[in-house]
């Protein structure tokens, strides 16, 4: 039974596990993010669900490996936050609460990783909000430092996007589409 609240309070904290799972059990909730899949290498995957409801998770959280650049850029091991999804009716805040226990599972149980990167997409309406509210500093923009835009390919019948010329089939009419710049946020877990 979901507790009867508009913002993620001290009920719902209260009743709500966070939770390592398999990606079997995130899939349906992956499926409804919107980008629609999974990211390329997972290194963590945590559910969110009430207390005894066991197989009825509301949302998730997914880990990655970033590009190896990354790790370089921020000196020690780094991961990439690439999935965040709650379920429409989960209350407001819920989002950073989600986060926040994540950063707890992390620290307490991977001491390998050192600093958390996500990216907030302007283009889906992103600005960062939860990360700001989530103490996460703020890193500036992809691309920023480039001489060169980047784009993404687009097929010119269908509108399916690739994100790299490589992965275009053969014979696809394509589009060239300038890729948005994103927002950076960094979150170190250890000095």
């Amino acid at each position: 039974m979901k507790p009867d609240c508009q913002t993620f309070d001290k009920v719902w904290r209260e009743n709500c596990i966070v939770e390592r799972i398999g990606r079997s059990e995130g899939d349906a909730m992956i499926r409804r993010h919107y980008i629609g899949k999974w990211p390329g290498v997972c290194t963590l995957v945590l559910g969110m669900r009430l207390k005894n409801e066991w197989n009825n998770f509301i949302g998730i959280i997914v880990f990655a490996l970033p590009p190896r650049e990354t790790s370089k850029r921020y000196g020690g091991e780094t991961w990439e936050l690439a999935r965040l999804w709650l379920q429409d009716t989960i209350p407001q805040n819920a989002e950073t609460w989600l986060i926040s226990q994540a950063v707890k599972y992390i620290r307490k149980n991977l001491s390998n990783v050192k600093v958390l990167v996500s990216y907030a997409d302007p283009s889906a309406g992103h600005k960062g909000t939860i990360y700001k509210a989530a103490n996460w500093i703020s890193d500036g923009r992809t691309d920023q430092e480039r001489k060169t835009p980047r784009f993404d390919y687009a097929c010119a019948d269908t509108g399916k996007r690739y994100s790299r010329r490589g992965h275009i089939p053969d014979g696809v009419n394509i589009t060239r589409i300038a890729r948005v710049s994103k927002y950076r946020f960094i979150y170190r877990i250890a000095s």
